[in-house]
């Protein structure tokens, strides 16, 4: 896969966008730092230097989308642990999470679009970059998990071929949809959990997770069960 770094952007998604738009496909847009780097909805994402930005772009009319959902997380989970002993999860739909001290942190995001034939997925890890204090309660490093400074750049070798091995094992039938979600399901730590979803109409729906598979979340609700495709999911203690 063709690999284009920056030094800076505005946002790997956006500029991968206008490559996309001109009809490529297939490749890699990497950037040091990001000066508008943003998360779901359009939350802000802190992307100052130290940490890992980047953005892949996939024909999806070669890739199924909803499964390559569920490999990206699971290749950035599988690399982390080749750094850190601490306990990795995923919290739907697809924040990567480390346990500290009892409790889990957010160490890195996932920004999916479908658009148009292609798709959009951009990263970001926290790797050695400092912790803004406005997310320090909910948000950490991998430096600070692990004591000491981390090369960016293996972890990004070790991620990206991991995920060319799935995409592989996909292309050649080595390995099947439902083998990928039974490994996103052993990572996630939402399900069995009770958590608020709030949707994109300002809605909040509570209910405890009983399983999550390609088309989102299924919860039991007071209401019964209810599937949910997609939202930003709070873990109620």
């Amino acid at each position: 896969m063709e690999i284009i770094h920056l030094s800076e952007v505005d946002s790997t998604n956006e500029y991968a966008k206008k490559l996309a738009k001109e009809g490529k496909r297939n490749f890699v847009v990497l950037a040091d730092k990001q000066s508008t780097g943003k998360g779901r909805w359009g939350r802000v994402w802190y992307s100052d230097e130290g940490g890992l930005y980047f953005t892949i772009v996939l024909d999806s009319n070669e890739y199924d989308p909803k499964v390559i959902n569920l490999i990206t997380p699971i290749s950035i989970i599988e690399t982390l642990k080749n750094y850190t002993d601490k306990e990795l999860g995923i919290k739907f739909p697809n924040d990567i999470m480390v346990k500290v001290n009892g409790d889990y942190k957010k160490l890195g995001g996932i920004l999916a679009e479908l658009i148009n034939g292609y798709m959009i997925i951009g990263i970001g890890i926290n790797v050695n970059n400092p912790i803004r204090k406005e997310i320090r309660e909910i948000a950490v490093s991998l430096k600070e998990v692990v004591g000491k400074e981390i090369d960016r750049v293996e972890i990004f070798n070790d991620f990206l071929k991991r995920f060319e091995d799935y995409l592989k094992k996909l292309k050649n039938n080595e390995i099947d949809d439902y083998e990928i979600l039974k490994n996103y399901k052993k990572y996630s730590i939402t399900i069995g959990r009770t958590v608020k979803i709030l949707l994109s109409n300002n809605e909040v729906i509570t209910g405890k997770v009983y399983d999550i598979d390609f088309d989102g979340i299924v919860l039991g609700t007071e209401e019964g069960i209810e599937k949910i495709p997609t939202g930003i999911c709070i873990h109620v203690r």
